[in-house]
């Protein structure tokens, strides 16, 4: 406040040199509302008066709902319908939107499939830790299936490469063909359609050759696949018959007992999400639709946001104040709140709740880091505002009524950093008052040993001495 003091006063004392100036060209008797000691120092004065004093911090928030409440989806499906949108009035129990029928139907039919892997793999790990005749039968028949697989691979291996040497002799054939014709043709003794059927023998051998080679490749890749897959069969039929070690066989069995484990939760999880899937969604709560999270026809996952819903009624207004104020701030402070719209709407609150703990964020200056404290303030009448407007804030954090103010600039401080101002008495002097400060807003400071209606100097400097002479302008022609 001394700062803002000092560059006040710097203000005022060009403004007053400016003046002094202007009346040392004209005569000092040719000002009109001049009065006090002609010949003495001109100063700007105010009175003192009898007034309530406010202490105010300044702040913007933004108006939240108090009561709300988020709808999730709280399993995998989709929705069908919205039977609401933003801004719609909604009571508890209301039908929201409606979900698909076939996310039920999809569930129950993956239920179904777990059911089955989990039978196919009770059944190996039985087989696995039993160790049976039947076991070792049957994996035997498997390498003799896949045995007789490989055998029919590799022949039609044989076949498919008989073929492709006949295709690729009749393309060395159909080649030469196509030569001759060409030849023919430019002496002028083919016709054109000859020479076109040339090329298209041509070319319908080459796509057979061509179609022929990639049969080959693919039924030898085959034949890779096959082998793996009796390895694999050797190796269980190994394990069996204990051809292998033990722990590679426990390693297995713990294998396929996760494996059925892992079944289990899987099936767990799809119980739990059939049982919460409903073809509707009911509103929890009375209000207004604020936000609309999904979209017809949209897949959603649990924990989705599908929709908002808030009590217009009740709302607060959430803002960060500045750690400089952290002593002031209580709960139970009044607040003015106001927004600037259209039509400005007025109102008040009382904080409701201060952060315990100061909050740090990024600024917008790269690598600066501000601090705040979170408050809230709930609204005593929220008529005319909504949620997510931006509103300025006054929080009222003392008032003091019916005390002796004085303007803000007319005290001075002293080398003992005690409080004074000037008066100007009845016979146009100083004397130099030496005063207590108490509370203070933008304008008016309260003050001791003063009374009301006294004429202080508003513009004091150092030069000023108790004693002195001074002139200054009539009240009524500064303003008063």
């Amino acid at each position: 406040m001394k700062n803002k003091k000092k560059i006040i006063l710097i203000v005022i004392a060009v403004m007053m040199g400016i003046f002094l100036i202007s009346g040392m060209l004209k005569g000092k008797s040719t000002v009109e509302g001049l009065v006090g000691d002609p010949k003495g120092t001109f100063v700007n004065v105010g009175k003192a008066v009898t007034t309530d004093i406010q202490t105010k911090i300044s702040a913007t928030g933004t108006v939240k709902a108090e009561e709300s409440e988020i709808v999730f989806a709280e399993a995998n499906t989709k929705v069908e319908t919205f039977l609401v949108e933003v801004g719609d009035p909604v009571k508890k129990g209301d039908v929201l939107l409606t979900y698909d029928v076939e996310t039920k139907e999809g569930l129950q039919r993956d239920l179904e499939k777990l059911d089955l892997q989990m039978e196919t793999a009770r059944i190996a790990l039985s087989q696995l830790q039993a160790g049976s005749k039947q076991s070792i039968m049957q994996v035997q028949t498997e390498i003799a299936s896949i045995d007789k697989n490989l055998l029919d691979v590799e022949d039609g291996i044989r076949q498919l490469e008989t073929s492709l040497v006949i295709a690729q002799k009749d393309l060395e054939q159909v080649e030469k063909t196509y030569d001759v014709t060409k030849t023919l043709f430019d002496e002028g003794l083919a016709a054109e359609k000859e020479l076109d059927d040339a090329e298209k023998a041509v070319m319908k051998t080459k796509d057979q050759v061509s179609s022929l080679e990639t049969q080959v490749a693919s039924s030898k890749k085959n034949i890779e696949t096959i082998t793996m897959q009796k390895s694999n069969a050797q190796y269980n039929l190994d394990l069996l018959q204990n051809k292998v070690q033990d722990e590679t066989k426990a390693q297995n069995i713990a294998m396929k007992q996760n494996e059925i484990a892992s079944l289990v939760l899987q099936k767990e999880s799809v119980l739990e999400q059939l049982d919460k899937v409903e073809e509707k969604v009911l509103a929890p709560i009375d209000g207004v639709v604020s936000r609309v999270g999904a979209k017809e026809g949209s897949f959603v996952a649990p924990g989705a946001e599908l929709m908002t819903i808030i009590n217009p009624e009740k709302l607060v207004v959430e803002a960060e104040i500045s750690p400089y104020y952290a002593a002031q701030l209580e709960t139970g402070l009044t607040v003015k709140v106001k927004y600037n719209g259209s039509t400005t709407v007025e109102t008040e609150g009382t904080i409701s709740m201060v952060s315990p703990v100061a909050v740090q964020k990024a600024a917008q200056d790269k690598g600066a880091v501000s601090t705040a404290i979170p408050v809230k303030v709930a609204i005593d009448n929220s008529q005319g505002l909504k949620e997510g407007l931006t509103v300025d804030l006054k929080v009222v954090t003392s008032e003091v009524k019916g005390v002796v103010a004085v303007p803000l600039l007319a005290t001075m401080t002293d080398k003992e950093d005690n409080n004074y101002l000037f008066v100007v008495e009845a016979g146009n002097t100083l004397s130099k008052r030496m005063v207590k400060q108490g509370a203070a807003d933008n304008h008016l400071v309260q003050v001791s040993d003063i009374e009301d209606g006294d004429i202080v100097v508003t513009n004091p400097t150092e030069a000023l001495e108790a004693g002195m002479s001074v002139s200054y302008m009539l009240l009524e022609e500064v303003g008063e």
